[in-house]
């Protein structure tokens, strides 16, 4: 190779390794582990490095539970009264937004109070 064409191909190397590497899938995370979204897994984000862009993956039966997210006094009464989005599937994926908290709950009537409920901040 001619020395000329050297240093171009160089930096196109470099350029296409910096490219690639700005691409950046996040961590899907289960929520609640193995148990899943369940009962008492409120507590279960404090001890993980969650980021923005990850993917929360909450496991549900559907039939029993939802996720629901609220803002953060939604959060604290575990009753939904301001703007939610609730989730159905029982196998819902959330990308977190960079920034703030966000907060999900399970609105069916006590479960909340029963810790199905996390906060995170991504």
């Amino acid at each position: 190779m001619a020395r000329g064409t050297i240093i171009p191909t160089l930096q196109l190397l470099l350029l296409a390794v910096c490219c690639a590497t700005t691409v950046v899938h996040g961590k899907e995370w289960t929520v609640g582990d193995s148990k899943g979204w369940t009962f008492g897994v409120s507590g279960w984000e404090r001890a993980k490095r969650i980021q923005s862009g990850d993917v929360l993956v909450f496991k549900y039966n559907p039939s029993m539970h939802n996720v629901v997210q609220v803002g953060e006094g939604d959060y604290n009464s575990c009753k939904v009264s301001g703007p939610s989005r609730t989730h159905t599937s029982g196998n819902d994926h959330i990308k977190l937004a960079p920034g703030g908290k966000a907060f999900f709950i399970c609105s069916f009537p006590g479960h909340c109070q029963q810790g199905m409920k996390i906060a995170v901040t991504a």
